[in-house]
Order: structure tokens, then sequence, then C-alpha cells
């Protein structure tokens, strides 16, 4: 049972890391305040014509779509709106099709990844108890590392050749035909330049940085910890601790996934009940 266990925590640290990231993406797709900056600093307007409020609105349409939060995109309007031209045209919109399904498969796939991860990690604690964190945070710290190199990799291609790193991005996961567009006509294309998506990619990271950060720092230290007070059965008070912090923490990472902006509050509540909990017990216990 406890090399199940431990294999069971392997393959949840995995899995954990992936929602992180999914999060990491779902927080991308709804930021469009940082959409707006952005269009600021590359001075959209002058480039195309459309102010920073409009390019913001169409990105932000199609940015929604994507995460089915919008239904279509056939609706938006060319300005100007007299003209009664819509923005995209239909190879756009069987491109933003594309881009659609795989983007709500990729998130659908990163909530499936807290959800089993999650269990897994709850079995080997109740197997291993104390001992199911030190592997969790090896796991965690390994399959990190070892993203990272990946990432390194597709950065310096990227750096070296982006046509090509984008050529081979479509082919793998969409359809390349149906991805080429004339710059002169595409609508598009005029919003979405390259120094856009190369700023998205950076958006990205430091939002997946910043997510990462706590469960970094949470597993170098069951990692480098050797007290021996780890190795001290818990008691059924630390338990019921534990369990309700780990409420609050998954809560918190599936807030990253699903917009749960409204219930902050609500996801803290098990937390600070569970660390009333632990300290009440530890006076008990003195």
């Amino acid at each position: 049972m406890k090399t199940l266990a431990k294999i069971a925590v392997i393959v949840s640290a995995v899995l954990m890391l992936f929602s992180l990231l999914t999060g990491a993406l779902y927080r991308v797709f709804i930021d469009k305040g940082w959409v707006q900056k952005e269009y600021v600093r590359l001075n959209i307007e002058e480039e195309t014509g459309w102010s920073p409020e409009y390019c913001t609105f169409v990105l932000g349409s199609m940015m929604d779509y994507s995460i089915k939060k919008r239904s279509t995109l056939e609706d938006v309007p060319l300005l100007p709106v007299e003209e009664g031209e819509m923005f995209f045209n239909e190879s756009e919109l069987s491109h933003m099709k594309d881009v659609r399904a795989l983007t709500v498969k990729v998130l659908n796939l990163g909530f499936a990844a807290l959800i089993i991860g999650t269990v897994l990690l709850l079995f080997a604690f109740l197997v291993l108890m104390k001992g199911a964190f030190k592997p969790f945070s090896k796991a965690f710290l390994i399959a990190l590392g070892v993203l990272l190199l990946i990432v390194i990799g597709l950065g310096i291609w990227m750096a070296v050749d982006f046509d090509s790193f984008w050529t081979a991005f479509h082919i793998v996961f969409l359809d390349l035909e149906s991805s080429t567009f004339d710059p002169a006509v595409s609508n598009m294309i005029k919003i979405c330049p390259a120094e856009l998506f190369f700023d998205i990619i950076k958006h990205f990271a430091l939002i997946a940085g910043l997510g990462l950060l706590g469960p970094v720092i949470f597993s170098i230290v069951w990692v480098v910890l050797k007290s021996k007070n780890l190795e001290k059965p818990l008691t059924t008070t630390q338990k019921i601790a534990l369990v309700l912090q780990t409420i609050t923490v998954i809560g918190a990472l599936a807030g990253l996934i699903a917009d749960m902006n409204k219930y902050r509050g609500l996801l803290l509540i098990p937390g600070i009940v569970g660390s009333l909990i632990m300290v009440i017990g530890r006076k008990n216990q003195n």
C-alpha cells in the first residue's frame, strides 16, 4: 500500500503543476486590463487607426470566445459601425473555432488534473501521513525542473526562428491552413502583431511564476526540513485542521481556473478555522 501511495504522490505532484499552469493560462484570458495597457504601449492606434479601447474589446471578445464566456464572434462590428461590416471574416472565424476547441480542452484537462491530483494526494496522505509531503515536494520540484528545461529549449527556438516555431505549433495543435492569413486584408492580424504574442507569453510566465512561488517555497521547506517532529503521527485535531487548510488551498487553485472572485472570502474560512483548531490543539497538548 505504501508503494502505491508513493506512486500516487509523484503523479499528484505532476498533475498539480499542470493545473497551476492551466490556471495561469485562464487568468491571462480574462485579464482585459493588461490587454488595454499593452495596446497603449504598442501605440496600436497609430498602426491600425483603431483606439486601444476598441482593440481591447475585439481581443477581449476573442479571449472570451476561446474560454466559452462568449457564444460567437460573428456579431463583433468593424469600425465605423455605420458601414455595418463585421470584424472577422469566414477564415478567421474558422480559425477561432479551432482555438476555442484547443483552449477549452486544455482548461478542462487542467481542472481534471486538479481534482485527480487532490484525490491522489489525500490518498497518499491517509497512508503515509506527514511522510507524503516530502516525496510530493521532491516530485514537484523535479517536474518543475524538467518543465523549465523544456521552456528554455522552446525559448531558444523562438528566439532563433520564431516563424518555424509558430508553424510547428499550428501543425501540432491547430490547422495550419486555416491559421494562415494575408496581413493586408486580415483585421485579426492587424490587432495581433508579433510583439503582442511575445508580451502575452511574458505575462503568462509572470502569472505562472507568482502562482508557483508558494508551492515552490513549500516544497523546498519540506525537502530540506529534517525535524524529528515530522515523523510523529498526526493527532485527530491536526488531521482535521490539515483537511480544512487543504480545502482552502485547493479552492484557491480552483479559483485560478474558474472565475471565483466573488467567493474569495468564503474560501478563506476553512483555512482560518483549521488554523484556529491547530492553535487550540497545541495549547491543549501543552
